[in-house]
């Protein structure tokens, strides 16, 4: 079997659609539908379950997965070890990001690096679920870094890189009864309409556990993906926000520290095996680099 064949297998059973699996690959989904279809014939079984609402694995094929994951990162890690050469270093590197970095200037970082190892060629992936997807794909290696804006300890075995702690603050409708206090109590908006970024991106998270902690919940009536929105929304009235201190700037909001000293810290991370790829390892060094000047 190709190798190929099972980027096609990994991609089609993570994303349960043809569809997004040949958007994922950059290829075209007759393409990607033939590489399963060669695959199955060489294995003699079924590897998915088709019905015209979606895509799942059978028993075999849920029993192959790890295992084709594995010999494609194994592929990826010869490569990558064979490239480092006096010529400099070659190979890929998958790094999974989040939205809302512009920051960050990851293009900057990664120009540079690029300048710096123009035979490494970076795939960048964005995941919907923000940081908890993309600490997933890490642990089952389909990806080598990513950036995730997730606590220490929920990174468990991930050695994270540290490249910016910011305060989480309240961002509230200039007209808003709590607007003129110095200092916002979380426990005080848990009754308020919030504005707040999809399940499994950090920030939500941080807040979503410090409430738990007091045994509060609270209601998010509108999720939006991208952070450099959220403040017209709450312009709106459609709610109150706590976000990262990233220099929100918004008509009709004011900006408030929080009492709770709530923190959003932006990680570089990578698996244990990753890190024993060279060309990983000076992209690492690049962001660290950044840290360290800023």
């Amino acid at each position: 079997m190709e190798t190929r064949q099972l980027e096609y297998f990994v991609a089609v059973a993570g994303e349960r659609s043809f569809t997004r699996a040949a958007e994922r690959l950059n290829a075209v989904q007759s393409t990607v539908s033939a590489g399963i279809a060669a695959l199955e014939k060489e294995l003699r079984y079924s590897v998915f379950v088709r019905s015209t609402r979606k895509v799942e694995l059978t028993a075999l094929g849920a029993e192959l997965l790890p295992m084709a994951e594995q010999m494609i990162n194994g592929e990826e890690r010869m490569r990558a070890l064979a490239g480092e050469s006096g010529s400099g270093l070659t190979g890929r590197i998958r790094m999974g990001t989040i939205s809302n970095l512009g920051w960050l200037d990851l293009p900057g970082r990664l120009g540079e690096f690029h300048r710096e190892h123009p035979g490494v060629q970076l795939s960048m992936v964005h995941r919907p679920r923000g940081s908890t997807d993309i600490v997933r794909d890490l642990r089952a290696g389909r990806l080598d870094v990513g950036l995730v804006g997730l606590a220490t300890e929920e990174l468990g075995d991930l050695a994270p890189v540290v490249i910016d702690d910011s305060p989480l603050v309240a961002v509230l409708p200039r007209d808003h009864r709590l607007a003129g206090r110095p200092r916002i109590e979380l426990a005080d908006l848990a009754d308020e309409p919030f504005v707040d970024m999809p399940p499994g991106f950090g920030n939500r998270l941080a807040v979503e556990r410090h409430l738990r902690e007091r045994k509060l919940r609270r209601r998010v009536v509108v999720e939006v993906p991208d952070l450099a929105t959220v403040p017209e929304y709450v312009g709106a009235g459609l709610g109150v926000a706590v976000v990262p201190d990233q220099g929100i700037t918004g008509a009709g909001v004011v900006v408030r520290p929080l009492t709770a000293q709530l923190r959003w810290r932006m990680s570089v991370v990578s698996t244990q095996a990753a890190r024993g790829i060279p060309a990983v390892e000076a992209l690492l060094r690049v962001l660290d680099v950044h840290r360290e000047r800023e």
